[in-house]
C-alpha cells in the first residue's frame, strides 16, 4: 500500500525514495446503465455494441496512463503529513472504476444474449444452465451485482467472489524524477510501459485469481459456450 511505502521512508527521505514502489489500494464502484435489457428486439448491432464496449473497457482496464493523482500520509503518534503526488499515471479511482465497469458490462452480456434467446423461442434457462457450468461467469457475476447493488447476500459462485487488491506497482526505472519539497513528495513517471497493474478475484474459500483472467474466462465462456446457439 502506498501508506506502508511512506512509512519506510521516515527519517530518510532521499535515500528511500528511490525505492518507492507505487501500490494502490480499494476505492468506490461504479454503476452504468445498460440500455435495452429486458426488452425483446436486441438485434445482432446491439450485440456488437455491447462487445465492442467490453473491448473499450479490457483495454482502459489495462492503461495506466493518466494526469496523476494526490494522497496524504499520516504518520502513526504524531501530527506530521505528508502530500504524496504521482504524475504521469492513472488516479486509483479511475482505475478502480475501469475494473467495476469491465465486470459490469461483461456481466451485462449474459443478460443481452439472454434476451436474443427469448426472442427466438429459446430457453433462457439454458443461458444460466451454461453460466453455472463455468466458474469465471459465476465470479463475474458476484462482482457485478456487489458493484451494482453494494452488497451481496446470495453469491452465484457459492463463494461469494470480489474484487480486491486493485492497483499497480511503479518500479524504480518507471520514475524520471522524484521532488521533496518539505512535506510534500512528487513523483513523475515517464516511463509508462514499465508499471504494472494488478487485481485480484478473492472468494471465501481461499482462492485468489488474476482477475483480468477470469475476466477473459468469462468472454471466452459467453463466446463459445452461449452465443453460437444464437448466431444462426
Amino acid at each position: 500500500m502506498i501508506q506502508r511505502g511512506l512509512s519506510a521512508l521516515k527519517g530518510s527521505w532521499h535515500q528511500d525514495l528511490h525505492d518507492l514502489a507505487i501500490d494502490v489500494g480499494y476505492v468506490r464502484p461504479v454503476v452504468l446503465p445498460c440500455p435495452n435489457l429486458g426488452r425483446k428486439d436486441v438485434t445482432p448491432a446491439d450485440l456488437d455494441a455491447i462487445r465492442s464496449r467490453i473491448g473499450r473497457a479490457f483495454a482502459a482496464a489495462q492503461d495506466p496512463f493518466g494526469a496523476g493523482y494526490q494522497t496524504f500520509y499520516q504518520a502513526s503518534g504524531t501530527d506530521f503529513t505528508t502530500s504524496f503526488r504521482a504524475l504521469g499515471v492513472k488516479d486509483p479511482k479511475q482505475l478502480e472504476d475501469d475494473f467495476l465497469n469491465l465486470f459490469i458490462w461483461t456481466w451485462s452480456l449474459k443478460d443481452y444474449l439472454k434476451s436474443v434467446f427469448d426472442a427466438k423461442g429459446l430457453s433462457g434457462k439454458a443461458v444460466e444452465e451454461e453460466v453455472n457450468r463455468c466458474p469465471a461467469l459465476t465470479y463475474v457475476a458476484d462482482i457485478a451485482n456487489r458493484a451494482k447493488h453494494g452488497s451481496l447476500r446470495e453469491s452465484r459462485s457459492g463463494q461469494f467472489a470480489e474484487l480486491v487488491d486493485v492497483g499497480f506497482d511503479a518500479p524504480q526505472d518507471s520514475i524520471d524524477r522524484i521532488t521533496v519539497a518539505g512535506r510534500d513528495v512528487t513523483l513523475d513517471i515517464k516511463n509508462i510501459q514499465l508499471i504494472q497493474i494488478h487485481a485480484t478475484v478473492a472468494t471465501n474459500t481461499g482462492a485468489r485469481l488474476d482477475a483480468l483472467a477470469v475476466l477473459s474466462d468469462a468472454m471466452h465462456c459467453l463466446e463459445t459456450r452461449i452465443r453460437p446457439s444464437i448466431a444462426a
